[in-house]
């Protein structure tokens, strides 16, 4: 509490110099003036770099509904008094002010009308943690998994560049067998990272993966495999290693943007769902979702499972087409 003719002032420094978040700056003749039935004004400061004002202002427009719905009503039943019986005593209009007080004290205690809150998905007593971490974690997961793992298509171009391709042909190797290696040991690397990625999120920020690990095993394995085939893609169809890269990075960032990693696909338009769903990253969210807030089990992402499936299947065979050594 601040008071005094200067209160005003120091509580606009105090906001300017970030020592506080918010203030309220209430008139020296604020209660004279609401109890003689004039209007009174309250000036709100806050600081636009601090998130709790808003809280504070919500609670504040509550407060000042309700003093206005108790205004109102007095003036309306004085009203009423003096239009049946004629203008009320001081006495009379006191009476009918604390009679009137006391209803709407008790009307709000004993509400006629009630809200009744349900949460649906994972029971709330799974301890999962009210926080960021359970959208940004999953999130953050997939996406360096994603630009790491596109970022090596670089290596198939170096190889090609220093005729390592080729020379490996010269010895009992097939074509197959050379595609597949390249798309085992970047799967390798996607699901080693996943697993390193997945631990630090559970040890150093309580993200709750959910209840099945065989399930978050099967997603993570199958955008891995999705990965997989879209880096040997790259690294078959870029020329250089400047192509390679960009295309990784231009590649692996707008899958971010438009599969739900950076924001969630939820509070995005629907055709925005639709076109991110053109990505694997959108399905690879939506069963990491699943498992994470809704508690499901390997039943309940199989969909998804699929879906990534399919697109490591068309980003492999179409990987196995343009490969090639040279």
């Amino acid at each position: 509490m601040v008071e005094g003719p200067n209160a005003a002032a120091e509580a606009a420094r105090l906001i300017d110099e970030g020592d506080r978040s918010s203030a309220l700056v209430i008139p020296a003749d604020f209660s004279e003036r609401i109890a003689s039935g004039g209007r009174g004004k309250l000036v709100f400061h806050r600081n636009p770099g601090r998130t709790n004002p808003q809280a504070t202002r919500a609670t504040l427009d509550r407060v000042l509904a309700r003093m206005n719905i108790e205004l109102t009503a007095v003036d309306a039943a004085v009203a009423a008094h003096s239009e049946l019986w004629g203008e009320p005593s001081p006495t009379a209009e006191g009476r009918i002010s604390s009679r009137l007080e006391g209803t709407l004290a008790q009307a709000w205690a004993e509400p006629h009308l009630s809200v009744q809150f349900e949460r649906l998905g994972r029971p709330t007593g799974s301890d999962v943690p009210e926080m960021g971490f359970q959208h940004s974690s999953p999130a953050i997961t997939l996406m360096y998994v994603l630009l790491n793992g596109l970022m090596l298509s670089v290596v198939l171009v170096e190889e090609r560049r220093l005729r390592t391709l080729s020379r490996l042909f010269t010895a009992p190797v097939r074509r197959s067998q050379l595609i597949a290696a390249n798309l085992i040991w970047r799967f390798v690397v996607a699901a080693l990272q996943s697993t390193i990625l997945v631990v630090i999120g559970s040890v150093a920020f309580r993200v709750d993966w959910g209840d099945s690990a065989l399930a978050l095993a099967a997603v993570l394995a199958a955008f891995a495999a999705s990965v997989a085939g879209l880096s040997v893609l790259i690294g078959s169809l870029a020329r250089t290693t400047r192509q390679a890269h960009s295309a990784a990075l231009v590649v692996s960032l707008s899958m971010s943007a438009i599969g739900g990693l950076w924001w969630p696909l939820e509070v995005t338009p629907e055709t925005y769902q639709t076109v991110g769903h053109l990505a694997p990253t959108a399905w690879a969210m939506d069963a990491l979702h699943d498992l994470v807030s809704r508690g499901d089990v390997l039943a309940g992402v199989l969909p998804e499972v699929w879906v990534l499936l399919g697109f490591a299947a068309v980003f492999s065979v179409a990987a196995t087409l343009a490969f090639r050594p040279e």
